[in-house]
């Protein structure tokens, strides 16, 4: 169970619940508070109606003889002469006057409150209908307010032995209501709004209990539902660390942040796939080219290791033996040099080493290495060459190596046929051509010609001391360079070799 509260799904439904829970702790007592305020007021205001009536009330306890205006008037003034403590006052004449003014207001209320009378020296005189002693009594600061001020004192809820009550003091009054005679306390029973209160606390239990419950419930069904990719994420997640590298949470496209981090997530997978991919393709590669460099390499040592055993047999002795197993080391000689140098281009291109990039002509380097061309070769060159200068930004030994390797390409896989080299611009781009009339390349060969020790064999002539290697290191010198090269080739139509490099 303590797991179960320790999830994200559990912590957010707890958070929200209790967020939930104290609003409706706040709005319950604000209501509750503003409900006890309101009947309070509510009890005040009839009794305030109440003190209203105490005149006509008082007629009604009147002999009928004295039921008149001036009859009540009378037992005001008398009641008021015996507050005030005037000593012309007759013996016992204001006692039944304050406690005809107590019985009407007892009378007003429906005889379900008390009333007490005091003087202007706010001292307990009369109380309707229990004894003095035995009623509660308002605070002195609500007396003195209603005999000062000529106005009630704010409700006080006063403890007596039957319950509490609640009191209001008013002023008592003759003919002039600024001068109040003495100041009379209303109180009445708060059992009423006690029931009420009660039975709004109950309400507000049973209420917000449910509401919370129900809070609970909902919440933990939205967060399931919400929290129901972010599982399928963990799950993919998990396939991809038991080595599925295809799993995928395929979560569709959201406009929330759960959504972002599932594309998110599907597009890292996707990333970590195409990186072990290539890693994988990469560690291939370099086993095939550490088999093929190996068996290149194997070639040119086992001849030279037989000529070598030939020497020592007794042909060092024969001038011409010798010559002509010295001419055949040379040339194994050479194509080993040509092979190790080739394979040192390209670990440079594969470690990426840094290359001396700047403006350069590309008509001016290639036709540089076209003048190096063989003597016996220049005759089938043909120069088409821009006549303004196509300045390009790369390498110039780069740039040469790839002429070198293109030209050396076409006079052995098509001797004697003619080459036409041509530089222009285009498409924001310097672009060599090299074209020639040769015997084209099979289709089947032509998607395989830039990898490495690739050859076609069967459908091209082969030099003796070819390794395969030219067209790769081509590939990689144009692509470090930050362009393309593409082939164009059909049997029976020669081949055209284009190379494009960024314009400076």
């Amino acid at each position: 169970m303590l797991r179960a509260l320790g999830t994200l799904r559990w912590r957010l439904t707890l958070t929200f619940v209790g967020l939930l829970a104290l609003l409706l702790a706040a709005l319950g007592t604000y209501q509750y508070l503003a409900l006890q305020r309101d009947l309070v007021d509510v009890r005040v205001g009839v009794m305030t109606g109440d003190i209203s009536e105490v005149r006509a009330q008082v007629q009604r306890l009147l002999p009928r003889a004295d039921r008149t205006p001036a009859g009540v008037a009378a037992i005001f003034a008398s009641a008021c002469t015996r507050l005030n403590g005037s000593p012309a006052a007759p013996a016992g004449a204001g006692d039944a006057a304050q406690r005809t003014i107590a019985a009407a207001v007892v009378a007003a209320t429906g005889r379900t409150g008390n009333v007490v009378l005091y003087d202007r020296v706010l001292q307990p005189v009369v109380s309707v209908p229990d004894s003095l002693a035995s009623v509660p009594h308002v605070s002195d600061t609500a007396l003195r307010r209603a005999l000062d001020t000529a106005t009630r004192s704010d409700p006080e809820v006063l403890n007596s032995g039957t319950g509490n009550q609640l009191a209001v003091a008013y002023p008592i009054t003759a003919t002039n209501p600024r001068r109040p005679c003495g100041v009379l306390q209303l109180a009445t029973s708060t059992q009423p709004i006690d029931d009420i209160l009660a039975s709004e606390r109950t309400r507000l239990a049973i209420g917000g209990g449910s509401v919370v419950i129900l809070a609970l419930l909902i919440g933990l069904f939205l967060t399931s539902r919400a929290l129901k990719p972010l599982r399928r994420v963990s799950d993919t997640a998990q396939q991809l660390a038991g080595g599925d590298l295809r799993a995928r949470s395929n979560i569709p496209p959201r406009g929330d942040e759960v959504g972002t981090l599932a594309k998110s997530f599907d597009d890292m997978a996707a990333r970590i796939e195409s990186a072990f991919a290539a890693q994988a393709e990469s560690e291939s590669r370099m086993r095939r080219f550490i088999a093929d460099a190996s068996h290149e390499l194997r070639t040119p040592i086992t001849a030279l290791k037989g000529y070598i055993d030939v020497m020592r047999r007794g042909a060092a002795r024969d001038p011409q033996a010798l010559e002509a197993a010295l001419e055949t080391m040379g040339r194994e000689a050479d194509r080993m040099r040509g092979l190790v140098l080739d394979l040192l281009t390209l670990a440079r291109l594969d470690a990426q080493r840094p290359m001396e990039i700047g403006p350069l002509n590309l008509g001016e380097v290639v036709g540089a290495v076209l003048d190096e061309a063989p003597h016996e070769a220049q005759g089938s060159v043909r120069r088409q060459l821009d006549g303004a200068p196509v300045l390009v930004r790369a390498d110039r030994n780069a740039v040469a190596t790839i002429a070198q390797n293109l030209m050396g390409n076409a006079f052995k896989y098509a001797p004697g046929a003619t080459q036409t080299w041509t530089t222009a611009v285009e498409d924001g781009n310097g672009v060599l051509r090299v074209h020639d009339d040769g015997p084209g390349i099979p289709a089947a060969d032509v998607p395989h010609l830039f990898e490495r020790f690739y050859r076609g064999e069967k459908t091209r002539a082969r030099e003796e001391g070819g390794s395969g290697l030219g067209l790769s290191i081509v590939h990689g010198l144009v692509t470090a360079l930050g362009g393309d090269v593409s082939v164009r080739s059909a049997e029976g139509f020669g081949t055209t070799f284009v190379v494009r490099l960024p314009l400076a």
